[in-house]
């Protein structure tokens, strides 16, 4: 046997592992903000360890740019998706994404004191 191919084994091995010991996490975590971390991990470290893994296997060929293109995407929506997924438990859970629900909203960029006086109605409340 390679060194090449006890190294795609190993780099299998540690994607595989990641992805396991990811799974008790989720299975053992209470809180949903704490299971996020446990899934966005599978998502990018045990790609990232196929993405090796095949460009030991397969060299910097086409199967490697693919994986490539694939593990960026991945690595992309993951953020955004682990991003909006603890937006959305934060609004679901507290009613608003603000850091202190009872205080006022903040303006929005750039238009400071322009505010509309239906806008100031609402801020009030």
């Amino acid at each position: 046997m390679k060194a090449a191919d006890i190294a795609v084994e190993v780099s299998l091995g540690i994607a595989v592992v990641t992805a396991l010991i990811c799974c008790l996490g989720l299975a053992l975590m209470k809180d949903f903000f704490e299971k996020l971390h446990y899934m966005s991990t599978v998502c990018t470290v045990s790609s990232f360890f196929v993405l090796l893994a095949v460009v030991l296997k397969e060299g910097a060929g086409q199967a490697a740019i693919k994986m490539a293109l694939i593990f960026v995407a991945l690595l992309i929506m993951n953020a955004v998706l682990t991003h909006a997924s603890a937006r959305a438990a934060r609004v679901r859970t507290f009613g608003t994404w603000l850091a202190d629900p009872t205080g006022p909203i903040p303006y929005p960029a750039g238009q400071g004191e322009e505010m509309s006086e239906e806008a100031r109605e609402l801020n009030e409340c």
